[in-house]
């Protein structure tokens, strides 16, 4: 048997055949390519002096893997560079998915060392395979889907669902993630293809996906979520002149994703499991066997209330699950800069993502951090050290319940611990929110005393005999901070359903509206 071409390999997502090819056409020019593929992802280098140019060199890119068409290569990384130098003078990602479903161009783009001086095209007998050739009838998106699934071409949408979540149920208790994303990629690629009308008596030819078959009106492309497939894969707007970046998602109702329930655009997971999260909170507050069993969810509550307020003032502090927090009332340099780092690295990841509310929440925290660090007085720090234990279990369990709908950095995998974690917060919450209902009641009294040492050592203790603060006080600030927080959680609750069904609610409001 003979040994396969260079173009053979190179169709076969060799990436060692594909910069040779790329190498010939380029050589006049100066400029060599080298290669390496890595699962999905295929990285180019193009090395010149000086580097070629960003948007010639892409444009180039793209074509030559157009005309290639490996279905195997989800995303292209290129990178120019100039002899000599550690780093490359620039870099560009770009999706192949979005290549797989453009159509057809008759020219390869030219690449220039100049944005004056043409390159001329690569000669199709020296590596690059005629534009159309194959068979290009059915979409190379759509195919390559059905491989990752291991279904044949054409499954029906029930049997691609079914294989699907078995897969993915498999892939979550392994914990392999990066498995995960092609899988989500696949399916959403699948369901989107097979629930799109089609038109029987003319299918659509690969060099026209994109366009109505009988020519009318060309129809828009179906755009997938950025939570149901790889990031890798996703077919970003960009300019000529400076690489992309990835877009926020800030706006689940406008591209909902009912597939996946860890999704942060699920409707289900958003208007459904939420409430439930609330209830099963309630009810384990309400069962006396359930709320001893996991009182010690609210002494970490309490502890970390202590804790973050002695981190953000700049001192030494650690809670423990026992009900005691240590602290060094003295202020550390090396706290304040070693949280302000943390911060950063919360704000660098969230803008890397395009994720806004971690770089909102770490630009509010340094704030926050600036002034309880060097504009609080020593008597008012340990003032809300004090306060922040119970208002601790009020008012940092409502922010990891309002935080349920914002999406962190990918590193924290909030999309699968947010239940969990809401689940005990909303315990918590629900607990002091009855407490500080029932105590103006005569129902249940202040909690004086301290589970450790003497009494006169407990918080509310402290607010009374240390900072003068009456009963009347006490009640009053922990119940109005105990309510805001409740209507915070109810007005994110209200606002994420209208976003998500604003239409529903709209129509509804004609209707009844005179």
């Amino acid at each position: 048997m003979a040994a396969p071409s260079l173009l053979e390999r190179a169709q076969d997502g060799d990436a060692t055949a594909i910069a040779a090819l790329l190498t010939q056409a380029l050589k006049p020019k100066g400029i060599t390519v080298r290669g390496d593929r890595q699962s999905y992802t295929l990285h180019l280098w193009f090395t010149g002096s000086p580097a070629p140019p960003q948007s010639a060199t892409v444009a180039y890119a793209r074509r030559a893997l157009e005309r290639l068409q490996v279905p195997t290569l989800g995303i292209l990384h290129l990178y120019g560079e100039q002899p000599g130098l550690a780093q490359p003078a620039w870099s560009e990602e770009i999706a192949l998915l979005a290549l797989s479903s453009t159509r057809a161009l008759d020219e390869v783009a030219p690449v220039a060392k100049d944005s004056s001086t043409p390159v001329p095209q690569a000669d199709p007998g020296a590596g690059f395979p005629p534009l159309g050739s194959g068979d290009d009838r059915v979409p190379e998106a759509v195919a390559r889907a059905y491989q990752e699934l291991g279904l044949t071409l054409g499954a029906p949408l029930a049997q691609v669902e079914s294989v699907y979540f078995k897969r993915r149920a498999v892939l979550l208790r392994q914990g392999d993630r990066a498995a995960l994303e092609p899988l989500k990629w696949a399916f959403t690629t699948l369901k989107t293809h097979l629930e799109q009308p089609t038109v029987e008596a003319e299918p659509v030819s690969f060099a026209a996906l994109g366009q109505d078959p009988r020519g009318e009106t060309e129809a828009p492309r179906p755009e997938l979520r950025p939570e149901s497939r790889p990031e890798s894969l996703l077919p970003r707007p960009q300019s000529p002149s400076r690489p992309h970046a990835n877009p926020p998602d800030d706006h689940p109702d406008d591209h909902p994703d009912d597939t996946d329930l860890l999704s942060f655009q699920n409707r289900y997971t958003n208007g459904l499991i939420f409430p439930v999260l609330m209830v099963l909170g309630m009810l384990m507050n309400a069962l006396p066997i359930v709320n001893g069993l996991l009182f010690g969810i609210k002494i970490w509550f309490h502890e970390l209330g202590h804790a973050t307020i002695a981190w953000l003032a700049g001192r030494q502090a650690l809670p423990l699950p026992i009900g005691w927090t240590s602290y060094n009332p003295q202020r550390s340099l090396f706290v304040y800069l070693g949280l302000l780092t943390l911060l950063g690295l919360l704000f660098w990841a969230g803008r890397r993502e395009g994720k806004r509310w971690p770089m909102v929440l770490a630009v509010i925290l340094a704030g926050v951090q600036f002034v309880f660090t060097w504009l609080l007085s020593a008597n008012t720090f340990t003032l809300l050290f004090s306060f922040g234990g119970i208002g601790g279990e009020i008012y940092l369990a409502a922010l990891l319940i309002v935080g349920f709908y914002f999406p962190l950095p990918e590193y924290f995998r909030w999309d699968f611990y947010r239940f969990p974690v809401v689940l005990g917060a909303a315990f918590c919450f629900w607990g002091q929110l009855w407490l500080w209902q029932q105590i103006p009641r005569g129902k249940a009294s202040i909690p004086f005393g301290s589970m450790w040492g003497e009494a006169e050592q407990g918080d509310m203790n402290q607010l009374v005999n240390t900072y003068g603060w009456t009963p009347g006080d006490i009640m009053g600030t922990y119940g109005a901070i105990a309510h805001l927080c409740l209507f915070a959680i109810v007005a994110v609750y209200g606002y994420t359903l209208f976003r998500q069904h604003r239409e529903t609610f709209i129509a509804l409001g004609k209707q009844w509206l005179p």
